[in-house]
């Protein structure tokens, strides 16, 4: 792969300076958003059939995100298989940060977030079933380990998620060049138990930084530092299995909108998303999450749901597969985060990986 180089080493227009694309999220621009409402999904084999129409369902209700629970099918690769089959809806697969390769986990999430036009998430999963170390060959971990790698993964796959500039593909045809390597950047990460070089082998996806949430069910594994500090928001989880009325609903929302933290905290402890478990596919599920999304909005609990599609010949194919998110605006946005700057570290930068240590001073 042919490459250029340029000298300059400052941020492009459009990124904010002195920013760390790897930390976690900024303490301006979401403060007082209002959570969205989700519906979590799970990928069961015997439901594949039936999931994009539910999904296409349940966006035409007002439901703002999706999330993907394992149910025998990995669910990021379900997301993917909705991304160009909705319009506007987040899309959140529910995955684990521990047996898995940091690296390739952070290479999906940016490539969901390409082919969904910037609505990808992901509700961070801290695994504990011995069965999923024993598939990778691994030990099992401890409690405490368990919470250090997810910290260590997610700092790893931000990291990673910030190695490409905006601008680094250029495709200039003429000189047989596709991207500037001064425009990329190794991740260089060293883990307890893992390291990562970089850069990604994906461009710098629509978000930047993809949106990690934590769900309430997760908080325990995943530890303090990830569901305190790094994640950025909490995820509210509601079972409704056994039926549920807005009024039933209404106080545990209030409840959580209520509780709010002070410092660094403050944004990974802020409920981004309210997510309603267990819901019957066997009765009337859309009617049942349309009457919930309305009367909760009428009490302003959750946000508005994202902005109406077009009509289908205006943003499908001939398939009813949408071409683009339809509202123009990214998951970041509807769960009111700031945009994510991009960062260029010169001593990280991939033309200088080929340097000798004199060359780089």
């Amino acid at each position: 792969m042919s490459t250029t180089v340029t000298p300059d080493e400052t941020t492009r227009p459009g990124a904010a300076p002195g920013t760390d694309p790897s930390a976690g999220p900024s303490t301006e621009g979401g403060a007082g958003a209002l959570p969205v409402l989700a519906v979590d999904l799970v990928t069961a084999p015997s439901l594949l059939e039936g999931l994009a129409p539910l999904a296409r369902g349940l966006e035409e209700a007002g439901i703002g995100a999706l999330t993907l629970s394992d149910g025998g099918l990995h669910p990021i690769h379900v997301a993917a298989h909705l991304a160009p089959l909705t319009r506007g809806i987040g899309l959140l697969p529910r995955t684990d940060a521990i047996y898995v390769e940091p690296f390739h986990l952070a290479t999906q999430l940016m490539s969901l977030d390409h082919i969904s036009h910037g609505r990808a998430g992901w509700l961070l999963q801290a695994e504990t079933d011995p069965s999923a170390a024993e598939a990778v060959g691994r030990e099992v971990l401890g409690l405490e380990a368990t919470a250090r790698e997810a910290a260590d993964v997610l700092e790893a796959v931000r990291t990673v998620w910030g190695t490409w500039a905006p601008d680094a593909v250029v495709r200039d045809t003429e000189r047989g060049v596709y991207v500037d390597a001064s425009r990329l950047q190794y991740a260089d990460v060293e883990a307890e138990t893992f390291s990562v070089r970089g850069p990604a082998i994906t461009p710098r996806s629509p978000q930047g930084l993809v949106p990690v949430l934590v769900a309430d069910t997760d908080r325990a594994a995943a530890g303090e530092r990830v569901s305190g500090e790094l994640a950025d928001g909490r995820v509210l989880d509601l079972d409704v299995s056994g039926g549920a009325r807005a009024e039933e609903l209404a106080a545990p929302i209030a409840s959580a909108l209520g509780q709010t933290a002070a410092g660094p905290s403050a944004d990974a402890q802020q409920v981004r998303l309210v997510r309603l478990v267990g819901l019957d596919l066997e009765a009337d599920p859309l009617g049942t999450v349309r009457q919930l999304a309305d009367e909760l909005r009428s009490r302003g609990l959750i946000a508005p749901a994202p902005a109406g599609a077009p009509a289908p010949s205006a943003a499908s194919d001939a398939s009813g597969a949408a071409s683009a998110s339809a509202s123009g605006r990214t998951l970041r946005d509807l769960l009111g985060l700031p945009e994510a700057p991009f960062q260029l570290d010169p001593a990280r930068r991939a033309d200088r990986a080929r340097l000798t240590s004199e060359e780089n001073a």
